[in-house]
């Protein structure tokens, strides 16, 4: 399993931070591979709801399902995916008006993309290139 971190400050609260991070219609938004999150069944805070999503890793397009693994209001947010074995975990904390802002994503490249792209540490920088980028992104957002 590959793991990807990132730590950022942002202006708004954690509260706000996990509200907007907590509603999967926004993740397009803000992480770049993330093509489309479609079938939400349910309140993405409630864990157990499920939604699917259409990604691309290395050019190679994935389909797959989500669920919410753990909400705590303005401290966490979790979920795990198949289709891409992998869990995003998001975390606010306060921080000089603001919030401290942890992302965690732990995956398993797939076979699919592995076939394509022989080389996993490569698949594995493009993610971390993807990584920075969402998090920059979020960063706007949320200062905004």
């Amino acid at each position: 399993m590959a793991k990807v971190t990132r730590k950022f400050t942002v202006k708004r609260q954690p509260e706000a931070v996990i509200d907007y991070i907590s509603d999967v219609e926004n993740h397009p938004a803000f992480i770049p591979p993330l093509k489309s999150v479609a079938n939400i069944a349910g309140d993405p805070k409630r864990k157990g709801t499920r939604w699917d999503w259409t990604f691309v890793m290395a050019g190679v397009e994935i389909n797959g399902k989500a669920e919410t693994a753990d909400y705590q209001p303005g401290k966490r947010y979790a979920f795990k995916t198949t289709g891409i074995d992998s869990t995003f975990s998001y975390s606010a904390e306060p921080a000089a008006g603001g919030s401290q802002v942890t992302a965690d994503v732990v995956y398993e490249v797939p076979q699919g993309v592995l076939a394509k792209v022989a080389d996993k540490t490569v698949v594995e920088r493009m993610n971390e290139r993807d990584a920075d980028r969402a998090a920059q992104t979020l960063k706007t957002i949320l200062d905004s």
